[in-house]
């Protein structure tokens, strides 16, 4: 009787172990979205900060398109500074070595 139950327990025990490597080959190798970086940024304009909260790896020309429509105007017509240096749109917050907090300064072109 206990030989027949060792044997049952083995045989589920085989069947189990030989089905979960092909459930470990089909979870995604890339983690999940929300596993990536994110910091908040603040943008100071003339009317005071205005904070966002971006991915250590998205480059800045998002953020300056949503600053732009928040304020209503054309990003052509903006320019942003971080550490008194012109921040090129495809930058990331990373390649700046931003940390949370950092403030990007930004100006209006007189038109």
């Amino acid at each position: 009787m206990v030989r027949a139950v060792e044997e049952s327990v083995r045989k589920d025990l085989d069947a189990a172990l030989q089905s979960s490597p092909k459930s470990v080959a089909k979870e995604p190798v890339e983690p999940p979205p929300s596993d990536r970086e994110k910091l908040v940024i603040s943008i100071q304009d003339k009317d005071g900060l205005k904070q966002f909260r971006v991915y250590m790896d998205d480059k800045f020309e998002r953020l300056f398109k949503m600053y732009a429509d928040r304020i209503k105007v054309d990003t052509k017509n903006l320019v942003f500074c971080f550490d008194g240096d012109k921040i090129n749109p495809a930058a990331t917050p990373n390649s700046l070595e931003m940390e949370e907090n950092d403030i990007i300064e930004v100006h209006v072109k007189s038109t």
